[in-house]
């Protein structure tokens, strides 16, 4: 080979080791942009599933208060059942007494119910 065609060659590889770097830092540079919009969206998503668990505990909330009121309104109405009786009359019995006085043993019942009527 002649000293030309040397040099040729090593312009030529020179040229290729620029533009491997030039696709490196290209290839990093999305890289990286990729992984923020990614951070970004998981952290979109993170805060998603925390407002849902929210919606789930206000909801639950919620279902204890009508736990207390069922049970103040049965109790009441299970006392009136009983003057009733006492007076004389037939009333048609209660509804069921709730299972249990804990929240989630009454949660777990509902479902169950919920489920045998196909209605969950």
């Amino acid at each position: 080979m002649d000293n030309g065609a040397v040099e040729r060659l090593m312009d030529i590889i020179l040229q290729m080791k620029i533009n491997l770097a030039q696709v490196t830092e290209t290839f990093h540079q999305q890289t990286y942009e990729i992984r923020q919009q990614l951070a970004a969206i998981f952290e979109e998503e993170k805060k998603a599933l925390a407002d849902c668990l929210s919606g789930i505990d206000d909801h639950l909330k919620e279902c204890a208060i009508y736990i207390e009121d069922y049970k103040r309104l049965y109790a009441s109405l299970c006392a009136m059942h009983e003057k009733l009786v006492q007076l004389g009359g037939a009333p048609s019995a209660p509804p069921s007494a709730l299972p249990t006085d804990q929240i989630d043993g009454v949660l777990s019942w509902r479902i169950q119910e919920l489920r045998a009527q196909s209605k969950l």
